[in-house]
This record gives C-alpha cells, structure tokens and sequence, in this order.
C-alpha cells in the first residue's frame, strides 16, 4: 500500500536554508591562518554547533512528518519516541541497533516493534527451521 505525505512547505524551505548553509560552509575561503588568535578547531566547533542548533530547529517538525508514516501509535510508543528525541536521536535509528534487509537502521517505532516481536519467538528470526532452535542444532 503506497502511502502520501505531504511536506508543509515552510519545512522544505527550512531542509533548503540547511543546505545551503552547508554548501556555504564547505565552500568557503575566507579563513584567515595568518591572523592571530585563528584557531581551525574553533571555527569547526563553532560550525558543528550551529548545524545541531539548525537540525534542533527542525526536530518538531520531522518528527510530525515521521508520525504520518507510522500507524496505529500506542501511548507507551509515543512515550518512548519522545524520551528517545528529547535524548538528541534522530527518529530514523534505534535504540536496538536493528537493521532492515537493505543494511540501513530501521526507523524508532517499526523497530521497537520488531524487538518485541523478536523477543517473543527468537527462533523464528535467527534459525532456518525453528525445531532445530530448541534442540540445539
């Protein structure tokens, strides 16, 4: 089942100003070596503390995004995302460090979800043939 989401626009002018930003960062040739007090260390500090304000910025609004695409949120799930995004994480990994079959971490939810699965029949997700689980083989 194909799913549609629609972007607001002020998030997509908001992920655009980022890039930029970035861009902007990377291309940039006004560093001054010959000055005194010139620290490279600080200015990549200074940089990496403005892109984790910016990306704070916009945390709300991914995570509203991400809730469209995941149905049927129960109360505990909801807990659970919001301590794990209130702890700095992007709603695109997990605690678990569960992977999907393309090799990418799983999303926060579909992830915790699995878990649970996979702790109520774990012979089912790491044995060919679940009867050889309980025997040993």
């Amino acid at each position: 089942m194909a799913m549609h989401i629609s972007v607001p626009a002020h998030l997509l002018e908001d992920i655009f100003r980022l890039l930029e930003y970035l861009g902007d960062l990377s291309a940039r040739d006004d560093l001054h070596f010959h000055k005194s007090g010139y620290s490279p260390r600080f200015e990549h500090d200074n940089a990496l503390w403005e892109l984790k304000l910016k990306i704070r910025q916009l945390q709300g609004q991914i995570v509203d995004t991400y809730l469209l695409t995941v149905n049927g949120i129960t109360d505990d799930e909801m807990h659970d995302l919001e301590e794990w995004v209130a702890g700095g994480h992007s709603v695109y990994d997990n605690p678990c460090l569960i992977y999907d079959e393309s090799g990418c971490p799983m999303d926060f939810i579909n992830a915790c979800r699995l878990d649970v699965e996979m702790s109520g029949d774990l012979p089912l997700f790491f044995w060919d043939d679940p009867d050889n689980a309980v025997n040993g083989d």
